[in-house]
C-alpha cells in the first residue's frame, strides 16, 4: 500500500458545495494512500494530512489494540483509514485507525465494505489534536459506529454510542479489560519507553488482565 510522509504539523483545507461526484474522484485519484485523509459531510469537504506527532499517537494507539486482542485471543481486523461512506446520506469519512472486533467475522472475507449492506468498524480511533472543521461524531454516530477512542494529545477518552449521540464511558466494550485511564497511561508511557520496551508491558498487564490471569 502505498504511504505518504507526515509533515510535521497538521495541514487542514476546508472546502465547500463539494459535488458527491467531486468527492469520489478525489477518493479515487488517493486510492490506497494513508493521507490525505478526506471527511465528506452533505456539500463540505475536510482535506487532512496529519502531522507527525498525530500520526505517532494514531499508530500507537492501533499498536494497543492489535497487541492486546492478541494476548487475549480477540479476532480482529484492522482496517486502518479506509473509505467509509454513504452516497445516500451524502456523508463520508477516513478514520485515523478503526477496527472490526465483535463484527470481524462478518467482513472476514470481505475484499470492500459496503456501509448500506455491512456493519460499521465497532471501534475507531481518532486523534483530535486541532478540532476538526467537520464535526466527525454525527457522521460516526448516523452510520452507526458504536465506540471511539478519541485522543487530545494528552488524554484518551471512550464515546460510546447510546440513543444516537456519543458519551463518555470509563470502560471500552470493545476491549473491555480497557479504561479511559488505561489508555491514557499506555499512551503517555510509549513517549518516554523504548519502542521495544513498551509493548512487553502492554503484553504483560494483557496476560494479567485476562482470564487466565484472573
Amino acid at each position: 500500500m502505498a504511504t505518504v510522509a507526515s509533515p510535521p504539523v497538521e495541514q487542514r483545507i476546508v472546502l465547500h458545495d463539494v459535488a458527491w461526484e467531486t468527492y469520489e474522484r478525489l477518493l479515487a485519484d488517493h486510492v490506497d494512500r494513508s493521507a490525505p485523509r478526506f471527511t465528506y459531510d452533505r456539500g463540505e469537504l475536510e482535506i487532512l494530512s496529519p502531522g507527525t506527532e498525530h500520526e505517532k499517537d494514531n499508530r500507537t494507539l492501533a499498536l494497543l489494540v492489535e497487541l492486546i486482542a492478541m494476548e487475549l485471543e480477540i479476532d480482529v481486523s484492522n482496517v486502518g483509514s479506509m473509505t467509509f461512506k454513504r452516497e445516500d446520506l451524502q456523508r463520508g469519512f477516513e478514520p485515523d485507525s478503526s477496527f472490526y472486533i465483535q463484527n470481524e467475522e462478518r467482513v472476514r472475507e470481505r475484499t470492500q465494505i459496503d456501509l448500506t449492506s455491512d456493519p460499521p468498524p465497532d471501534l475507531v480511533i481518532e486523534i483530535e489534536a486541532i478540532t476538526s472543521a467537520i464535526p466527525k461524531l454525527p457522521l460516526y454516530a448516523e452510520v452507526g459506529v458504536p465506540e471511539i477512542w478519541r485522543s487530545n494529545g494528552e488524554r484518551v477518552a471512550i464515546l460510546r454510542l447510546r440513543e444516537g449521540t456519543y458519551g463518555k464511558a470509563s470502560l471500552s466494550a470493545a476491549l473491555p479489560p480497557l479504561t479511559n485511564h488505561l489508555l491514557t497511561d499506555f499512551l503517555r508511557a510509549s513517549r518516554s519507553l523504548r519502542r521495544t520496551e513498551w509493548p512487553r508491558q502492554v503484553r504483560a498487564w494483557a496476560n494479567m488482565s485476562g482470564p487466565s490471569g484472573g
